[in-house]
Protein backbone atom coordinates (compact mmCIF):
# COMPACT_ATOMS: atom_id res chain seq x y z
CA UNK A 1 0.00 0.00 0.00
CA UNK A 2 1.23 3.39 -1.08
CA UNK A 3 0.60 5.86 1.77
CA UNK A 4 -0.15 9.31 1.15
CA UNK A 5 1.58 12.30 1.69
CA UNK A 6 -1.48 14.33 3.96
CA UNK A 7 -2.30 17.70 2.54
CA UNK A 8 -0.43 21.19 3.63
CA UNK A 9 -2.65 23.22 3.87
CA UNK A 10 -1.50 26.43 1.98
CA UNK A 11 -0.55 29.79 4.34
CA UNK A 12 -3.49 32.44 3.09
CA UNK A 13 -1.15 35.09 1.45
CA UNK A 14 -2.21 38.94 2.79
CA UNK A 15 -2.13 42.07 0.63
CA UNK A 16 0.98 42.79 -0.07
CA UNK A 17 2.04 46.22 1.31
CA UNK A 18 2.88 48.84 -1.71
CA UNK A 19 3.25 51.51 0.31
CA UNK A 20 6.92 51.47 0.55
CA UNK A 21 6.77 51.13 -3.31
CA UNK A 22 4.65 54.39 -3.77
CA UNK A 23 6.95 56.51 -1.65
CA UNK A 24 9.56 55.63 -3.79
CA UNK A 25 7.76 56.78 -7.20
CA UNK A 26 6.81 59.57 -5.43
CA UNK A 27 10.19 60.34 -4.63
CA UNK A 28 11.36 59.62 -7.67
CA UNK A 29 9.25 61.69 -9.91
CA UNK A 30 10.24 65.08 -8.49
CA UNK A 31 13.82 64.06 -8.67
CA UNK A 32 14.03 63.31 -12.25
CA UNK A 33 12.04 66.84 -12.83
CA UNK A 34 15.10 68.49 -10.88
CA UNK A 35 17.47 66.57 -13.49
CA UNK A 36 15.61 67.59 -16.29
CA UNK A 37 15.59 71.06 -15.04
CA UNK A 38 19.32 71.33 -14.38
CA UNK A 39 20.49 69.33 -17.26
CA UNK A 40 21.43 72.07 -19.97
CA UNK A 41 21.14 70.97 -23.53
CA UNK A 42 23.22 72.18 -26.05
CA UNK A 43 22.13 73.55 -29.50
CA UNK A 44 22.67 74.99 -32.77
CA UNK A 45 20.20 77.78 -33.83
CA UNK A 46 19.61 77.31 -37.69
CA UNK A 47 17.43 79.38 -39.77
CA UNK A 48 14.87 77.40 -42.06
CA UNK A 49 15.15 78.03 -45.70
CA UNK A 50 13.30 80.78 -47.58
CA UNK A 51 9.94 79.36 -48.99
CA UNK A 52 9.77 82.45 -51.48
CA UNK A 53 11.86 85.15 -53.04
CA UNK A 54 11.60 87.92 -51.95
CA UNK A 55 9.83 90.35 -54.36
CA UNK A 56 11.92 93.17 -55.98
CA UNK A 57 10.14 96.14 -57.41
CA UNK A 58 11.19 99.74 -58.57
CA UNK A 59 10.38 100.67 -55.15
CA UNK A 60 12.78 98.99 -53.41
CA UNK A 61 15.74 101.51 -52.26
CA UNK A 62 19.32 100.51 -53.73
CA UNK A 63 20.89 98.56 -50.54
CA UNK A 64 25.04 98.17 -49.95
CA UNK A 65 26.50 95.70 -51.55
CA UNK A 66 25.96 92.12 -49.37
CA UNK A 67 28.26 89.32 -48.66
CA UNK A 68 25.73 86.42 -49.00
CA UNK A 69 27.99 83.90 -48.49
CA UNK A 70 27.25 80.07 -49.25
CA UNK A 71 28.81 77.07 -48.17
CA UNK A 72 28.55 73.75 -50.32
CA UNK A 73 29.88 70.60 -48.55
CA UNK A 74 30.89 68.31 -51.24
CA UNK A 75 33.14 64.90 -51.00
CA UNK A 76 36.23 66.78 -52.43
CA UNK A 77 35.84 69.79 -49.87
CA UNK A 78 34.00 72.89 -49.27
CA UNK A 79 32.42 75.16 -52.34
CA UNK A 80 32.23 78.68 -50.80
CA UNK A 81 30.51 81.40 -53.20
CA UNK A 82 29.84 84.86 -52.51
CA UNK A 83 27.01 86.72 -54.05
CA UNK A 84 26.66 84.22 -57.52
CA UNK A 85 30.19 83.18 -58.03
CA UNK A 86 32.47 80.89 -56.79
CA UNK A 87 35.45 81.75 -55.26
CA UNK A 88 38.04 80.53 -57.17
CA UNK A 89 35.71 80.57 -60.37
CA UNK A 90 36.75 82.38 -63.36
CA UNK A 91 35.31 85.85 -63.74
CA UNK A 92 31.72 85.68 -65.25
CA UNK A 93 31.56 81.80 -64.61
CA UNK A 94 29.15 80.84 -61.45
CA UNK A 95 31.11 77.67 -60.76
CA UNK A 96 34.68 76.38 -61.69
CA UNK A 97 32.70 72.96 -62.40
CA UNK A 98 32.28 71.42 -59.01
CA UNK A 99 35.86 72.49 -58.29
CA UNK A 100 36.30 72.64 -54.59
CA UNK A 101 37.52 76.17 -53.08
CA UNK A 102 39.27 74.97 -50.24
CA UNK A 103 40.18 70.77 -50.99
CA UNK A 104 40.14 68.10 -48.00
CA UNK A 105 42.86 68.14 -45.08
CA UNK A 106 43.25 64.48 -45.19
CA UNK A 107 42.26 63.25 -49.08
CA UNK A 108 42.79 59.23 -48.53
CA UNK A 109 40.16 58.97 -45.57
CA UNK A 110 37.44 57.53 -46.11
CA UNK A 111 33.66 59.41 -46.71
CA UNK A 112 32.87 58.71 -43.19
CA UNK A 113 35.47 60.07 -41.46
CA UNK A 114 34.72 63.63 -39.90
CA UNK A 115 38.03 64.92 -39.87
CA UNK A 116 39.06 64.31 -43.38
CA UNK A 117 37.83 67.93 -44.19
CA UNK A 118 40.25 70.95 -43.71
CA UNK A 119 37.56 72.98 -41.10
CA UNK A 120 40.79 75.63 -40.05
CA UNK A 121 40.96 76.60 -43.83
CA UNK A 122 37.24 77.56 -43.72
CA UNK A 123 37.51 78.99 -40.94
CA UNK A 124 40.43 81.07 -41.46
CA UNK A 125 38.17 82.15 -45.12
CA UNK A 126 35.16 82.95 -43.21
CA UNK A 127 37.39 85.25 -40.36
CA UNK A 128 38.57 87.13 -44.19
CA UNK A 129 35.07 87.31 -45.07
CA UNK A 130 34.24 88.80 -41.51
CA UNK A 131 36.94 91.86 -41.74
CA UNK A 132 35.22 92.97 -45.13
CA UNK A 133 31.39 92.81 -44.01
CA UNK A 134 31.83 93.27 -39.94
CA UNK A 135 28.25 93.50 -39.65
CA UNK A 136 27.14 89.97 -41.55
CA UNK A 137 26.25 87.11 -39.64
CA UNK A 138 24.18 85.07 -41.95
CA UNK A 139 25.60 81.52 -44.06
CA UNK A 140 23.88 79.38 -46.15
CA UNK A 141 25.03 76.04 -46.05
CA UNK A 142 24.36 72.57 -48.30
CA UNK A 143 25.93 69.50 -48.26
CA UNK A 144 25.73 66.57 -50.82
CA UNK A 145 23.20 63.44 -49.96
CA UNK A 146 26.08 61.28 -48.82
CA UNK A 147 27.84 63.50 -45.95
CA UNK A 148 27.79 62.35 -42.86
CA UNK A 149 25.90 64.71 -39.87
CA UNK A 150 28.94 65.27 -37.95
CA UNK A 151 30.51 67.29 -40.95
CA UNK A 152 27.90 69.86 -41.17
CA UNK A 153 27.62 70.07 -37.62
CA UNK A 154 31.87 70.86 -37.74
CA UNK A 155 31.30 73.47 -40.57
CA UNK A 156 28.49 75.38 -39.00
CA UNK A 157 31.04 75.24 -36.33
CA UNK A 158 34.08 76.25 -37.76
CA UNK A 159 31.46 78.86 -39.70
CA UNK A 160 30.70 80.18 -36.43
CA UNK A 161 33.88 80.61 -35.06
CA UNK A 162 35.82 78.06 -32.68
CA UNK A 163 36.40 80.61 -29.50
CA UNK A 164 32.22 81.51 -30.24
CA UNK A 165 30.09 80.92 -27.47
CA UNK A 166 27.07 82.64 -28.34
CA UNK A 167 24.73 81.34 -25.96
CA UNK A 168 27.23 83.05 -23.05
CA UNK A 169 25.95 86.16 -24.67
CA UNK A 170 23.04 88.83 -23.02
CA UNK A 171 20.65 89.89 -25.66
CA UNK A 172 21.39 93.05 -27.17
CA UNK A 173 25.06 92.62 -26.83
CA UNK A 174 27.22 93.20 -29.46
CA UNK A 175 28.93 89.50 -30.34
CA UNK A 176 32.65 89.47 -29.50
CA UNK A 177 35.64 89.35 -32.34
CA UNK A 178 35.76 85.69 -32.26
CA UNK A 179 32.15 85.37 -33.25
CA UNK A 180 32.09 85.12 -37.47
CA UNK A 181 28.37 84.08 -38.87
CA UNK A 182 26.30 82.50 -36.19
CA UNK A 183 23.08 82.40 -38.15
CA UNK A 184 22.95 79.01 -40.69
CA UNK A 185 20.69 78.38 -42.98
CA UNK A 186 20.84 74.75 -43.86
CA UNK A 187 19.68 74.29 -47.72
CA UNK A 188 18.66 71.06 -49.15
CA UNK A 189 20.30 70.89 -52.75
CA UNK A 190 22.39 73.70 -53.02
CA UNK A 191 25.10 72.94 -55.03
Amino acid sequence: MSRRRPKQEEAPIGEANVLPVLNIMFLLIPALLLAMEVASMAGIAITPPRTAPRPSGPSDPPKAESLELAVFIQAEGFRVSSGAQQLGAEAGRAQASGTPTIPLAKPNTPLSSFDRYDYAGLEELAREFKLKFPDETIVTVSAENDIPAQVLISTLDALRGADCKPGQLEPGEPLPDACLFIHPIVSAGGG
